[in-house]
C-alpha cells in the first residue's frame, strides 16, 4: 500500500494480508540476492525468526527465501522509533527508561531462547508502540554478515555506536553482544547521546573497545544495570534474565511513555487510518474473491512522506489516492506485484508474467538493452575511462560529499594489493546509527567487450531488479543514472564506472535522500576519475 522506508539490507512496504492484517514487508536488495551464501544464510535465520515469540518483539508472518528479490513479512507494529521519539520529544523520564529496559531485556530472553543474537540492537529498531516496547529485525542482520560484495571491503554488520567490542574486533558474538547494544541504547534514551562518542567512525570503534562508556548524565538509579551492560567482557555482562532481576519491578501503566510520544503513535495511527480510508475505490463488485484482484505496481504508490523502518509513519501532510487504482473488497486489501516475485507480489497479473521492456540496443550490435544509451557511439567502440584503481576510503574522507556530522569513512582506508583495485566500498555514519555508503565499480575491457558494455550489463541488472520503484535521476550524475525510491539507491554509470550510493537513514524524505545521495554521487566520480 505505500513505502515505509529502507535499511540496509533492503526497502520496506506496508502491506496487508487477505484478513486485513497489515504487515511490514521487508525486500531484500537486489546486490545481497545474488549471492547464494546470503540465501543460505537468510534461509537459516528465517527459519529461526519463525520461532522467536513474545510481546515484545514483532512476529515474522511470512517469508519467501527463494524469491528472485527474497521477502519477509512481519507484525506491523504502529509507534515511532526510539530515535525518532528522541529527536521529537528529547531524553525519556527515569521511569520510562526502566519501562524501556524492563522490555527489551525480556525482548532478548525471547530471541536469544530461539537460538538467534540479534546483532543490530539500537534505537531505529526498538519501537515505542501505544502499549510497550517491540525489538524488529531480530536476528535478520547475520544473512548479511558473509555477504561478499560487503566483507572484501572491510564493511562491518551493525551500526558503530551501539556495537559491542567484540563485534568491532571481529570476533564470534554471543547473546551477550545484545546485552551490550542494549545498554548502549539505554544511555541514549537518558541522554539523547551514545556512551561512545568520537570525531570519526574509527574513533567510535575504538572507543567502543577500549575506552569507558560516558555515564554521568545518566541517572544514578538507573546506572548500576546500565553500567553491567556495559562491560568489556562479555562474560561480565548480566544475561538478559539477570538483567530484568537488576532493573526491579516497574509500575504498572496503560500509558509507559511521555505524552509527546503518545501523540506521536496517536498521528501515525491516524495516518495509516487515512491511507487504508483513501486506498478504497468505489464500483468493487461485492463478494471478490482475495488474490484474484491486483494492486499498481510499486511507481504508482505514494510514498510515505519519510524513509522510516518498519512499524513507523511520521506524518507530514495529507495524500489523495482518487487516482490511485487499488482495489479493497471487504475490508480486505488485496496486495500483488509489490514485488517482483514471491507468494506476495508474485509479478503475475492474470497468468501472465511481467517483465521489462527491452529496447534496441545503441551500444551491442546485434544485441538488445533495457535503457537506451546516451550518445550516438556505440559502447563497443569505446575506450575506458577509469583504468587506474578506484579511491581508497582513507582518500574518499573530506573528498565525498555527505552531510555534516557524517564524520570520517570506514571501509577499506589503504589500497589494496598491487594491481589495480576494481571496487571499493566505504560508510560514513553518524552519531544516530545513519549510513551513506558510496560503491565503486570499475571494469575493464576483456573477453571481448569494451568496459563500458560490462559496465551497462551491471548497470542494467540493477535497472531489471528494481523496475518497479526506479526514477529517473537528474542529469549530471555520470553518463546515465536512476534512482531507486523506498531504497534509497542512486545507480550510476559513466563510461565503464558503475557508482552505487545509498542512503541508510530515517531523519530524511525521499527527495532529500536523492539529494544526498546526487551530491555523493557526482563528488565519488570526480575522485575516481582523478585516481587515473
Amino acid at each position: 500500500m505505500a513505502e515505509l522506508g529502507q535499511g540496509g539490507m533492503g526497502r520496506v512496504l506496508l502491506a496487508a494480508g487477505h484478513d486485513g492484517r497489515l504487515v511490514a514487508v521487508k525486500q531484500v536488495h537486489p546486490e545481497l540476492a545474488e549471492d547464494a551464501g546470503f540465501r543460505a544464510r537468510f534461509r537459516r535465520e528465517v527459519a529461526a525468526s519463525r520461532k522467536v515469540s513474545g510481546a515484545y518483539t514483532a512476529a515474522l508472518m511470512d517469508a519467501d527465501t527463494e524469491a528472485q528479490a527474497p521477502w519477509l513479512a512481519s507484525e506491523f507494529v504502529p509507534g515511532p522509533t526510539l530515535g525518532q521519539a528522541l529527536d521529537t520529544a528529547g531524553p525519556l523520564p527515569e521511569e520510562a527508561v526502566r519501562v524501556l529496559a524492563a522490555g527489551l531485556a525480556q525482548a532478548l530472553v525471547d530471541v536469544h531462547r530461539a537460538g538467534l543474537v540479534h546483532r543490530d540492537l539500537k534505537p531505529s529498531n526498538v519501537l515505542l508502540a501505544e502499549d510497550g516496547v517491540r525489538v524488529i529485525d531480530f536476528g535478520i542482520a547475520r544473512a548479511a554478515e558473509g555477504h561478499t560484495k560487503v566483507t572484501h571491503t572491510g564493511a562491518m554488520v551493525g551500526s558503530p555506536p551501539f556495537m559491542a567490542p567484540e563485534q568491532v574486533q571481529g570476533l564470534a558474538l554471543t547473546g551477550a553482544a545484545d546485552v551490550f547494544s542494549l545498554g548502549s541504547t539505554l544511555v541514549m534514551a537518558c541522554t539523547g547521546k551514545p556512551p561512545f562518542a568520537g570525531t570519526s567512525v574509527p574513533g567510535v570503534l575504538y572507543n567502543v573497545a577500549h575506552s569507558a562508556p560516558a555515564l554521568d548524565e545518566v541517572p544514578q538509579a538507573l546506572r548500576p544495570f546500565i553500567e553491567a551492560c556495559l562491560a568489556k567482557a562479555p562474560a561480565e555482562r548480566p544475561s538478559p534474565l539477570e538483567l530484568l532481576t537488576a532493573i526491579g519491578t516497574v509500575t504498572p501503566t496503560s500509558r509507559p511513555w511521555p505524552e509527546a510520544v503518545h501523540r506521536l503513535a496517536a498521528e501515525q495511527r491516524a495516518t495509516i487510518e487515512e491511507l487504508i480510508a483513501g486506498l478504497v475505490v468505489s464500483g468493487v463488485p461485492k463478494g471478490t474473491a482475495p488474490g484474484k484482484i491486483s494492486a499498481p505496481p510499486v511507481e504508482s504508490l505514494p510514498p510515505l512522506p519519510s524513509a522510516l523502518p518498519a512499524g513507523a509513519i511520521r506524518r507530514r501532510r495529507t495524500w489523495g489516492f482518487a487516482g490511485a487504482a487499488v482495489v479493497v473488497a471487504a475490508l480486505t486489501v488485496t496486495v500483488l506485484n509489490l514485488l517482483p516475485s514471491g507468494r506476495i507480489g508474485s509479478g503475475e497479473v492474470g497468468g501472465q508474467t511481467s517483465a521489462p521492456t527491452r529496447k534496441p540496443d545503441a551500444g551491442a550490435p546485434g544485441g538488445s538493452e533495457i535503457v537506451p544509451t546516451p550518445g550516438t557511439t556505440p559502447l563497443s567502440k569505446v575506450g575506458d575511462k577509469y583504468t587506474q584503481r578506484v579511491p581508497s576510503c582513507k582518500e574518499a574522507g573530506g573528498k565525498v560529499e555527505v552531510p555534516a556530522g557524517y564524520g570520517d569513512p570506514s571501509g577499506n582506508l589503504e589500497a589494496v594489493g598491487e594491481t589495480p583495485q576494481e571496487s571499493n566500498q566505504c560508510f560514513w555514519s553518524d552519531r544516530y546509527g545513519n549510513r551513506v555508503v558510496v560503491s565503486w565499480n570499475r571494469h575493464l575491457s576483456e573477453g571481448g567487450k569494451t568496459g563500458a558494455e560490462l559496465a551497462k550489463e551491471s548497470y542494467e541488472t540493477g535497472y531489471a531488479s528494481a523496475r518497479q520503484s526506479y526514477e529517473r535521476a537528474d542529469a549530471g550524475v555520470g553518463e546515465e543514472a536512476f534512482w531507486q525510491r523506498g531504497m534509497a539507491n542512486l545507480y550510476v554509470r559513466d563510461i565503464n564506472m558503475r557508482l552505487n550510493v545509498v542512503v541508510q537513514s530515517t531523519r530524511y524524505s525521499d527527495d532529500e535522500a536523492r539529494n544526498i545521495a546526487k551530491a555523493a554521487g557526482e563528488s565519488a566520480l570526480r575522485l575516481a576519475e582523478f585516481q587515473r
